[in-house]
């Protein structure tokens, strides 16, 4: 049983400038299919970066507080990608990405976005998950030198470097599970190990991917990047 995968969240930028380099930033970013979040002050901007992590910032060093937003924080919070707005182009934070000059220039901003998408996908293809429903072919669980076959067992959501399973009891902590199934919207099939990193009472368990098989390996980011920009580019429209 096959569920259609959660859409990708749309790309996500923060703008902290000046009126008159917002104003130039904003339209390009919305033409490049961005959800532009503007706050009032590097407070206010923080604030948001706390609750989200956006795709890509615009810090205009004219305002307080926005280079120190730009070179701070947990890299949780830190945007994907970050663009200075300066003065002095030659004065560059580590945690700049792109540094550009003031007055902003429409051309060389909407060259930089575009250039910062590559990276952008990038990050955001190693932390894609897919949410569904996929029955599982086979699976057994080795745990104290046992092996024991499990049936009826499904993967609720996957990601490049693990997944989550439905099993009918709770799995051992550390132990290691092999499984196979069919990946969603094809004909591939898989077949995976993991080591049990975290288990619920009620069957679910989370597992990291262990020892998976170069041909495995290689489907699964076939199908990562298949589903993944499928998703990003329906969600640019």
């Amino acid at each position: 049983m096959h569920q259609p995968a959660e859409s990708t969240p749309p790309l996500s930028a923060l703008v902290l400038a000046q009126p008159e380099s917002a104003l130039v930033s904003n339209a390009i970013l919305r033409s490049n299919g961005f959800e532009v979040k503007e706050p009032r002050d590097a407070c206010s901007a923080r604030e948001l970066c706390r609750h989200r992590r956006f795709d890509l910032a615009v810090y205009d060093e004219s305002l307080d507080g926005a280079m120190d937003l730009a070179a701070g924080g947990y890299a949780s919070s830190l945007p994907r990608v970050s663009i200075g707005l300066l003065m002095n182009p030659a004065r560059v934070s580590p945690r700049l990405h792109f540094v550009l000059p003031k007055p902003l220039s429409g051309e060389v901003f909407s060259r930089t976005v575009k250039a910062a998408l590559a990276p952008i996908a990038a990050d955001r293809r190693q932390r894609f998950r897919h949410e569904a429903h996929i029955d599982v072919t086979s699976c057994s669980l080795l745990h104290g030198g046992r092996v024991l076959l499990l049936s009826g067992v499904t993967v609720v959501n996957l990601s490049l470097t693990g997944l989550c399973l439905q099993a009918s009891e709770m799995l051992p902590q550390s132990a290691t599970v092999n499984l196979a199934f069919t990946l969603p919207f094809s004909q591939i099939n898989v077949c995976l190990s993991g080591t049990v990193v975290w288990a619920h009472a009620s069957g679910r368990a989370g597992i990291q991917l262990t020892h998976v098989h170069g041909d495995d390996q290689r489907r699964l980011e076939d199908w990562v990047d298949g589903v993944f920009w499928t998703e990003t580019c329906h969600n640019l429209r």
